[in-house]
């Protein structure tokens, strides 16, 4: 996976990084040009090179983490890549009758690479579909949900040709890159070419761990939230001190007087909009027991149908039971289970609504309303205060930053900006306390993900085949 982290590339990992589930190469001749998602539950998204290798992988739920801990993936071929995760997920219970639906969706700027990639993954998935008992159903259309929301995207905007054009595979992969830059708008990422998308999701995930589960990437946010405001800190206070040095106190008083601690708030501000999303992701919430029997009702089953592994009913584990009814059926499915599927989609959609727009705790608000005491920026209403509300300051804040350090900058000669690297970095590297804590909390974190793996590993191997 992915080669030990230099101590000095640590800052700029936690200054730049943006967290997802898993892995890298290292090869700078790789350049991503596709993008393939592959859902058996286990869900995984790779990343391709112009030579069909995969450079970069997400595990996209705790299933993929554990079917590919202790995997090797990058570098391979995407038939070997599809074949090695055909294999697991029959070896692990993962592929069965009772969920025999394997779901494929490509992107890329070239259609005909798309279907290249869609038949050599349709042959490892013939090759396995011949030595079990039992027939997997392929889908190169993509899941029932992700269709839903094309069809309803396109419903809404008739007349934008950019939403029309979108497939499966697009949609998906705006999606990826919507969950790793949060100040990329649908609007804009509809325009983009997969190319400019692959980029920003390549970037995400190659800087990722086999072992990235959501409690690891949780406990190195909060590391990072601590050593960033330190780092930040230090950095603003050594550019102000030169930057006066150099342009006066007059001059050099005006620009820092607009410039002062805008930098330090706009990445902690950063870092926390990175940390709220991770922890309040949607996907992971537990429904209301209204909610979640009316949605069973309109499917006609059993809640606990509907509940994940931990037992209960959120809003993944809904949209894992609606998928597999319906790669599961395959073309079998009735008009009358489409539609209780649809009703039950429609309805979690609705949700998904409400749960995006719920404000925030007044723990959590008040905490950004100190970060951003003495900062000015435009006025902010902090009733009913949301994640969204705070991704457009982050983005505000981050934009104001760099535009007022450029400024600065441009006054200054190259000599100079040089001198103010070299001492930020000089300051930065005196920060011993402050690292150690750092590579402490994350090391501590590393060591209970892989534990945490590999004891899930054994378990669900171990109960396919129990010891005599």
């Amino acid at each position: 996976m992915k080669k030990t982290v230099a101590i000095i590339a640590v800052v700029a990992m936690i200054l730049g990084a943006t967290a997802c589930f898993v892995g890298c190469d290292n090869s700078k001749e790789a350049v991503a040009t596709t993008y393939v998602s592959m859902d058996i539950n286990p869900s995984i998204r790779f990343v391709l090179d112009q030579n069909e290798k995969v450079i970069s992988y997400s595990c996209e739920n705790e299933d993929a983490c554990i079917l590919l801990y202790g995997e090797a993936v990058i570098g391979l071929d995407i038939s070997q890549a599809a074949q090695k995760i055909m294999d697991l997920a029959v070896e692990m219970g993962y592929l069965t009758q009772d969920n025999c639906g394997v779901q494929v969706v490509v992107a890329s700027d070239k259609s005909k690479v798309e279907s290249k990639i869609l038949d050599k993954i349709q042959v490892v998935v013939e090759n396995t579909d011949n030595k079990l008992s039992f027939d997997i159903n392929y889908n190169k259309e993509g899941s029932f949900v992700l269709n839903y929301q094309l069809a309803k995207l396109k419903e809404k905007y008739p007349d934008n040709q950019d939403y029309q054009n979108l497939t499966a595979g697009k949609l998906r992969l705006v999606y990826s890159a919507m969950a790793v830059d949060y100040s990329l708008k649908m609007d804009d990422a509809v325009k983009m070419s997969s190319s400019q998308l692959l980029a920003i999701v390549d970037d995400a995930y190659s800087q990722l761990e086999e072992y990235s589960t959501k409690a690891f990437e949780e406990a190195k946010r909060a590391a990072e939230q601590v050593y960033q405001a330190a780092v930040s800190a230090t950095q603003e206070a050594v550019y102000i001190a030169k930057y006066v040095e150099y342009k006066g106190i007059v001059e050099g008083g005006l620009a820092v007087a607009e410039y002062g601690g805008l930098s330090v708030a706009s990445k902690s501000i950063d870092i926390l909009a990175k940390s709220l999303i991770l922890a309040e992701n949607v996907a992971d919430k537990i429904l209301q027991s209204e909610e979640t029997m009316a949605i069973a009702e309109a499917l006609g089953v059993d809640i606990d149908e509907l509940k994940d592994e931990q037992g209960n009913v959120t809003v993944g584990s809904i949209e894992a039971y609606v998928d597999k009814v319906a790669k599961n059926t395959a073309d079998n499915m009735t008009q009358e289970m489409r539609s209780k599927l649809n009703q039950a989609v429609e309805s979690l959609e609705e949700y998904k609504l409400e749960l995006q727009d719920k404000p925030l705790s007044q723990d959590v608000v008040a905490k950004i309303q100190s970060l951003l005491a003495n900062i000015k920026i435009n006025d902010i209403d902090f009733v009913d205060f949301t994640i969204e509300d705070l991704k457009e300051i982050a983005v505000e804040l981050d934009e104001k930053a760099t535009a007022i350090k450029a400024k600065m900058d441009a006054s200054l000669t190259q000599e100079q900006i040089e001198e103010i690297q070299t001492a930020q970095k000089q300051a930065v590297e005196k920060l011993d306390g402050a690292l150690e804590q750092y590579n402490q909390a994350v090391d501590k974190a590393a060591q209970e993900a892989k534990a945490y793996l590999q004891s899930l590993k054994e378990a669900r191997l171990e109960s396919l085949n129990p010891k005599s």
